[in-house]
């Protein structure tokens, strides 16, 4: 994918109705975006990854909390949760997250030079796929990036829907600021994060058919609910940062989120820091 498209060629730039959606509201969505076949293909990459018929990062990949504290028996891509960093192993993940169906809207927000924050693939498998809290994916990311903030996409394999596990959002809320976040109890402690004060009075259900993509403003609150379904639901998401960002120095390098160029300049605050193709992957990791 041409990485240097020109703006007055994109063929994918905001309406002025989008416009208005992500002043607002923090988010908007689009159906249609991605045909079955094109999903289906990413889809039958993580289920070979999940199956070790493809390698990757252990450390990348996480099992259902369920099933990984024995609450439940679940094997295959049934037992699985999701997979980060997609973008940085898999040459399928790096040309969606570099589709400019996904990255020409994201340049009238962050401008025409993008990183790809992170890329992951989650499963939500039936009856056992576990919803998260109320949450902003600014609170994660801002120890590590000054930036005002970053955008997400999150892109529907399956029906989404409030019966098994569709993304809920509070509109407005990307204006809150910040908020903070407490430690969870139970399965599900290691992966997220709850925010304080969130409200679902306030938050609404945001259903979507295989192939929409929600683009949603980091700072937004969103959550999502169990799958107590039959059915998988699974989704791709791909975040997206200005190569204009400043990293904030770590003092623990394993802590150093890795960042993949995706389209435009790269700016000297991260030039030494940012991949442009697929890794390897070595026994060290």
């Amino acid at each position: 994918m041409n990485g240097h498209t020109a703006p007055d060629e994109r063929k994918f730039k905001l309406t002025t109705d989008e416009h208005q959606q992500w002043d607002e509201n923090g988010y908007f969505v689009r159906h249609g975006v991605f045909a079955e076949a094109e999903n289906d293909l990413l889809t039958q990459v993580a289920d070979d990854i999940a199956l070790g018929k493809i390698p990757f990062p252990d450390h990348r990949i996480f099992q259902n909390a369920l099933v990984r504290d024995g609450k439940v028996e679940a094997s295959g891509v049934h037992a699985m949760h999701s997979i980060h960093q997609m973008n940085l192993y898999s040459a399928e993940f790096l040309a969606r997250t570099r589709d400019p169906r996904l990255t020409d809207p994201v340049v009238d927000i962050l401008g025409p030079d993008l990183l790809g924050l992170n890329s992951l693939y989650i499963w939500k498998p039936p009856k056992i796929g576990l919803g998260f809290p109320w949450h902003q994916d600014r609170w994660y990311t801002q120890p590590q990036f000054k930036t005002e903030t970053t955008v997400g996409t999150w892109t529907a394999i399956d029906p989404a829907d409030i019966d098994n596990g569709c993304l809920y959002v509070i509109p407005g809320s990307h204006k809150y600021g910040i908020l903070e976040h407490a430690e969870l109890e139970g399965s599900q402690q290691q992966e997220f994060r709850q925010a304080l004060g969130a409200k679902d009075e306030d938050g609404i259900a945001v259903e979507v058919p295989p192939g929409s993509v929600i683009f949603f403003d980091n700072r937004i609150l969103h959550k999502s609910t169990d799958n107590n379904t039959e059915r998988f639901r699974r989704s791709n998401i791909a975040h997206y940062m200005s190569t204009k960002a400043e990293r904030v120095p770590q003092k623990n390098a394993k802590h150093i989120r890795p960042v993949m160029w995706v389209r435009g300049k790269i700016y000297p605050t991260l030039s030494n820091e940012v991949y442009r193709d697929t890794l390897p992957i070595t026994e060290s990791e």
